[in-house]
């Protein structure tokens, strides 16, 4: 679980595009209309950041995503070897938590600045934007 402070600068906010109020801290993007959604990035969505806040449980709802700084993530340490502090790319799957992510052109959005080998953890991650593994990396 997060010992870190999150310090999140910047955050957007815009409508849900269906009931997230309860993917607080979970992986999110603004999809195709301009609405947060979640996000597998695991599936080709550029996730951009977490959802800082709780909606309400309707679709239209406000939602913030963290943007710049670091934030709070739910992940799931279990997954692909487990999360490293510094050294860990961060993607989300198929459930909307943070893994990490190794393979060439995986797409990413944090660091991990915390480690995690449990499900549901969540740890503080320093965003970086929607990018994606090189084979360099």
């Amino acid at each position: 679980m997060a010992t870190g402070q999150s310090k999140v600068l910047a955050e957007i906010s815009r409508p849900t595009a269906r009931d997230l109020s309860t993917y607080q801290y979970y992986a999110g993007c603004i999809n195709s209309d301009g609405d947060v959604d979640y996000a597998d990035s695991s599936a080709g969505t550029e996730a951009i950041g977490p959802i800082t806040n709780k909606p309400d449980d309707a679709t239209g709802a406000e939602a913030s995503l963290a943007i710049a700084g670091t934030a709070l993530l739910i992940v799931d340490g279990t997954a692909n070897g487990g999360i490293t502090a510094g050294a860990s790319y961060i993607g989300s799957n198929s459930a909307y938590k943070g893994v990490n992510v190794t393979a060439d052109n995986a797409y990413y959005f944090a660091l991990a600045l915390e480690s995690s080998s449990a499900a549901n953890d969540i740890i503080e991650v320093l965003l970086c934007g929607p990018s994606y593994i090189s084979a360099g990396a």
